[in-house]
């Protein structure tokens, strides 16, 4: 009874804060020798449609503590836009004439893809246009802990921003359940440099909040910490 009372409180949070959230699909690609000039071509070709029918689109190219990876990232304002935006990637004949295109000469492979919600509901797709650096740091929720996760990351919102940071937190839809994705964006690597610099100062804010957060029970597990940047 208790885990089913788990489930239906995350099922209850997802959808309580999923439908006016920005949403967020995330193709992760892998090029092939030789062919990443090739992947990104057809990847701006792939961002025109997608723009045509009303996303935004972000092409990042992953950094230090990944591979050699680039996400094509898929926005769209809220839920409705995106059911609208998939519907009609379904009857679209640009969709048809371009995976003919790129099937016949493929360039890379696809390696992982899946959705998320932003948090934040006062965020729009447009809010993410233009040149940044990032990193991202993955979390594993607990079992029935997502409340207190989000209210781990929101303390740590307010320290990061008063870094340089812009924050923003993901609820994995499809494809990353039980998952969030932890976001900082800054625009240079000096800026991000800085930040973590002020971060790990001596008795920065930071560190007291990790050193009190060590005896604490832990609400979530961190899988993964990586940077990158836009190509876009």
């Amino acid at each position: 009874m208790k885990n089913i009372k788990n489930y239906l409180l995350g099922m209850f949070l997802f959808f309580s804060t999923s439908f006016y959230a920005e949403v967020a699909e995330v193709y992760q690609w892998k090029a092939f020798p030789g062919k990443s000039q090739d992947m990104l071509v057809n990847m701006s070709k792939a961002a025109e449609i997608h723009k045509a029918q009303g996303a935004e689109v972000s092409i990042n190219a992953h950094n230090i503590g990944s591979t050699q990876l680039v996400d094509y990232v898929v926005r769209w304002d809220n839920s409705k836009a995106y059911a609208k935006g998939k519907d009609l990637q379904a009857s679209s004949e640009a969709w048809v004439q371009f995976w003919s295109e790129a099937n016949n000469n493929p360039s890379g492979e696809l390696v992982a893809s899946f959705a998320g919600n932003n948090l934040d509901q006062s965020k729009k797709a447009s809010d993410f246009n233009g040149s940044y650096v990032y990193s991202v740091s993955v979390w594993e929720v607990e079992t029935g802990k997502d409340m207190q996760l989000i209210q781990a990351f929101m303390e740590s919102k307010s320290i990061l921003e008063d870094t340089g940071a812009r924050v923003e937190i993901y609820q994995g839809n499809w494809g990353a359940p039980g998952q969030y994705h932890y976001v900082l964006l800054y625009d240079n690597w000096v800026d991000l440099e800085n930040s973590f610099a002020q971060l790990n100062a001596p008795g920065s804010a930071w560190l007291k909040m990790q050193q009190r957060r060590m005896n604490e029970a832990p609400s979530g597990k961190q899988t993964a910490f990586f940077t990158g940047s836009t190509l876009n």
